[in-house]
């Protein structure tokens, strides 16, 4: 019965830049016709010499979702049921490991996070410096969050960091990049949501982690997903399954190693974060 992941995760550090191929992004979307075609115009067409394709996983929505994304320009892949952000996190994956993705971004679809900072998350990963890069909020520019959604970010997180034995920052953080190794690999256990076990998957599959600092602000549009209490009764279990999976049940690590870098900083909130904002 594990508690924790054996063991630190690898440091970032100089690597292989990556091969050829877009950066993909992707916008998880599930009834955010208020929002979804703003998001989507504020992807760059280009990030550091590379062609960007925009997707939007439609989550079953039962507004314009997707007829206001195509229309804005992204390729929408629409599911006819809603399963959850965990599940379209999946199929966001999936379909940009088919596009032949050198890195693969998400960002929520309601406005909280600014796709045109696209580029602080991809770039380590395209310099080959990191695998799994996460965008902090609490490292970058809150310019509101509730309270109570504060508090909790911060507590989750600090569990999360002693969970994983990483210097994690912000936990919840909902815009990521990987690469395209870490997206072909990695797996969410659950459905309702992706963020505590993709982070402990990728972790234990030995792909390096890094935080930088992003932008934030409170949705000002639609309805939040979360619920505290139905919350913690869906992520708690997902993440002791993920703790406790045979490790037959973990698929190898599919790159090479690479040569590492300084060791993390350890055990403190934003241990590694490139050029965090300091209030």
């Amino acid at each position: 019965m594990a508690l924790r992941l054996p063991e630190p995760p690898r440091p970032p550090g100089h690597g292989p830049t990556a091969g050829p191929g877009p950066v993909v992004v992707f916008l998880p979307a599930h009834d955010e016709e208020a929002t979804v075609a703003e998001v989507v115009a504020r992807v760059p067409e280009l990030v550091l010499g590379r062609r960007v394709e925009c997707l939007v996983v439609d989550d079953g929505s039962g507004d314009r979702t997707a007829e206001l994304a195509a229309r804005a320009g992204a390729t929408v892949l629409s599911v006819a049921a809603n399963r959850g952000l965990g599940a379209a996190v999946r199929t966001g994956l999936a379909a940009a490991v088919e596009r032949g993705a050198a890195a693969v971004a998400f960002c929520d679809a309601d406005r909280e996070y600014d796709p045109a900072e696209l580029e602080r998350l991809v770039g380590p990963i395209l310099e080959g410096r990191a695998d799994y890069v996460v965008g902090s909020r609490f490292a970058g520019q809150i310019r509101r969050m509730l309270p109570q959604r504060r508090l909790g970010n911060l507590a989750l997180t600090g569990l999360l960091r002693f969970l994983a034995r990483a210097p994690i920052g912000d936990g919840q953080s909902g815009f990521r990049a990987l690469s395209g190794a870490a997206a072909a690999d990695a797996e969410i256990v659950h459905d309702y949501n992706y963020a505590q076990v993709l982070t402990l998957d990728l972790l234990a599959k030995g792909y390096r982690y890094l935080e930088v600092p992003i932008g934030y602000q409170y949705r000002t549009t639609g309805r939040s997903f979360v619920r505290p209490l139905r919350y913690l009764r869906q992520v708690v279990p997902a993440v002791w399954r993920e703790l406790n999976r045979p490790e037959q049940g973990r698929r190898p690590l599919l790159v090479l190693d690479h040569v590492a870098g300084e060791g993390l900083a350890g055990g403190r909130p934003g241990g590694v974060v490139e050029g965090a904002v300091r209030g």
